[in-house]
């Protein structure tokens, strides 16, 4: 009866992404991109002889433009393009093809310059070079204090001390054009811990995103310098050192060391203490993009240590994640919501029977994803909503209109219709439905081994609730109690208990 429900997500696998020809274009691409002012700039930009010296790009692109924003009409073809650029001259694609490829050049180009303006660090740098090369001192010695200036007035991020390194060999090659060695001793102490500084970081980040690919998308690393780096270095004595020292940054490398042994020791919790204190005392400290990165190593130790039946985590992450909403935390790129953080904030909010909450949620953010992945977690999101307020038909009916994309999207999906078929007491459709995904656990190199024997112990104490139902062995129940209770991972655990009392209690 339900069995359309497994062969979608299954057919979902195969379903292919077609795109036009001119819709393939690399330049349309591009200029689809492009705000009206950008169009115009564009415009500046071609027609200025110092970046371009042929006419007929500017007349390609004024053609294109009747087609802007989104080049989607049946006339945008080589052939209108030619007529409008040659009139009255004989079709030739080659010249075309020539004439798109140059022009997508230039808008290479372009944007470029439009990043050159937005980035005065990068500037600053490149000035750097023609100041020495010109031996002109007294400009590079400006450019040295403004540059100094402006990274004492951004906040604490990933480029950050890569860029302060910067600046202290900057600083070293005008005491080399001086002809002054002793006066650049105290840079180079600086530079040396800026280096260190950003390795710390660039480890500690590196080695969350590999346990993130590894636990939730089986991504294997049989080969880590950084993770084997990492157990060996002493970071405790660094901390006491530079505090005791009252180095500047001493509280960086006291975060950067809890985080890291976060995931070194998952089992001493002290640590996330440490680093929701220390990140609260230094928080404005940072810039938007830190505070957001940090923040997500909690949460996902929060995630990783949260347990059905203890709710201590999952109210954590409950209310981190109304933190990170207010302070616009949970966007990257900016504007945008991952739709795995969008799917983790719904999921822990509905296991605290925030229903109000996940709703309103749902209603306010739903737009913030990727156009693209709208309307698909939306059904998503409401299938996870139905099944909360026991509307099981609707549950399958909204998991009908998924696109399964990310892997993890067919688990939930997986274990959600288990639930649902429970539910509704369709024990042949959940059965089969059972023997389908132990072998999708199987046979889905994507999976992590820790997340397939969490789903595969799910299924498995599922098909034993099924059968002590189906064959009222009320006696059996206490032992696949104690065998879920004991297990250290177990999908939906609370849930399976939960039916179990239900058995007990009739």
């Amino acid at each position: 009866m339900y069995y359309f429900v497994d062969f979608y997500i299954i057919f979902m696998d195969f379903v292919p992404i077609k795109l036009t020809k001119m819709k393939a274009i690399k330049l349309i691409n591009l200029l689809r991109t492009f705000s009206a002012e950008e169009i115009r700039s564009f415009e500046k930009f071609i027609a200025s002889p110092y970046f371009n010296s042929v006419k007929n790009h500017i007349k390609l692109l004024k053609a294109l433009e009747k087609f802007y924003p989104q080049f989607e009409s049946d006339k945008l073809t080589y052939e209108h393009l030619h007529k409008k650029i040659y009139p009255g001259k004989k079709f030739n694609k080659q010249v075309m093809w020539n004439q798109i490829s140059a022009l997508e050049t230039l808008a290479k180009e372009f944007l470029e310059q439009v990043a050159l303006k937005k980035n005065k660090l990068e500037r600053m740098e490149l000035l750097f070079s023609e100041f020495g090369n010109r031996k002109l001192l007294k400009n590079y010695l400006q450019t040295l204090n403004e540059m100094e200036k402006l990274l004492e007035s951004s906040g604490i991020d990933y480029d950050y001390f890569e860029n302060k390194g910067h600046l202290e060999n900057f600083r070293q090659e005008y005491f080399h054009l001086l002809d002054k060695i002793q006066p650049m001793s105290d840079s180079k102490l600086k530079a040396t811990e800026y280096q260190i500084l950003l390795f710390l970081r660039m480890t500690v980040g590196g080695i969350h995103d590999m346990n993130v690919l590894s636990r939730d998308y089986n991504a294997r690393f049989d080969v880590n310098i950084p993770l084997e780096f990492a157990k060996h270095l002493d970071l405790k004595s660094i901390v006491d050192y530079a505090r005791n020292k009252k180095f500047k940054y001493a509280f960086l490398i006291e975060i950067y060391y809890h985080s890291l042994m976060m995931m070194l020791e998952p089992e001493e919790t002290g640590h996330l203490n440490d680093v929701r204190e220390l990140y609260k005392l230094n928080f404005n400290r940072f810039t938007m993009s830190e505070k957001r990165t940090i923040m997500h190593w909690v949460v996902a130790y929060c995630v990783y240590r949260s347990d059905d039946k203890d709710f201590k985590y999952k109210r954590i992450i409950f209310e981190l994640n109304k933190f990170r909403l207010k302070e616009g935390l949970v966007f990257y790129p900016e504007g945008q919501i991952p739709n795995v953080i969008y799917l983790q904030i719904l999921k822990t909010a509905l296991s605290l029977d925030e229903m109000n909450w996940a709703e309103n949620f749902i209603k306010n953010y739903t737009s913030k994803l990727h156009p693209d992945l709208q309307q698909s977690t939306r059904a998503m999101a409401y299938a996870f909503v139905h099944f909360q307020t026991k509307e099981y038909e609707k549950v399958l009916k909204d998991l009908t209109e998924v696109e399964f994309i990310d892997p993890r999207d067919k688990r939930f999906a997986r274990t959600l219709v288990a639930r649902t078929y429970y539910e509704m007491n369709e024990m042949e459709s959940l059965l089969n439905h059972i023997d389908a995904s132990l072998h999708f656990l199987v046979n889905n190199p994507a999976i992590s081994e820790m997340t397939r024997i969490s789903h595969r112990n799910f299924f498995n104490a599922l098909k034993k609730t099924i059968f002590i139902k189906e064959n009222s062995d009320l006696d059996s129940i206490p032992m696949l109690r104690n065998e879920i209770d004991q297990s250290k991972s177990t999908e939906s655990k609370n849930w399976l208990l939960e039916k179990l009392n239900e058995l007990e209690n009739k």
